[in-house]
């Protein structure tokens, strides 16, 4: 009895270990973050699944398309003074698979006139070996 224990033991720790990827997941976070305040746009859009099935939430209304969303962010962000300056507070990272993560955590604008915030929730998913955002829900 012992000796199958032993042994059991022994195949257990012979398995390789497998990383949660969460720092992963942080290092996309944290270079959209990065590209906000450096006034980059289209170098935040690559935290995005670069897809039309790619899904935004916000003030009650879904919004679908990489293109799209990164047409609205122009429009609603022209500049610097509106970007301001970006910072997210993740919560949780709950994996959910090998392959997929939903993120829940805060956002906050800081800008000259005011400063935003608000809550979200991410699903995350590994696609062609990238973690990359699918579905956003952002709120205030």
């Amino acid at each position: 009895m012992l000796r199958h224990c032993y042994l059991l033991m022994l195949l257990i720790m012979s398995l390789p270990l497998q990383a949660v990827p969460t720092d992963d997941i942080m290092t996309v976070i944290r270079a959209q973050e990065q590209a906000w305040n450096q006034g980059d746009l289209d170098a935040y859009m690559q935290g995005y699944w670069n897809n039309p099935k790619l899904r935004f939430v916000s003030a009650g209304k879904f919004n679908y398309g990489w293109q799209e969303i990164l047409a609205a962010y122009k429009r609603n962000y022209p500049n610097a003074q509106s970007l301001g300056k970006l910072s997210f507070t993740v919560k949780e990272i709950r994996m959910l698979s090998n392959y997929s993560a939903l993120v829940v955590g805060r956002w906050q604008l800081k800008r000259v006139k005011d400063a935003p915030s608000g809550v979200f929730t991410l699903l995350i998913e590994k696609m062609d070996g990238k973690w990359v955002i699918t579905h956003d829900h952002s709120s205030d």
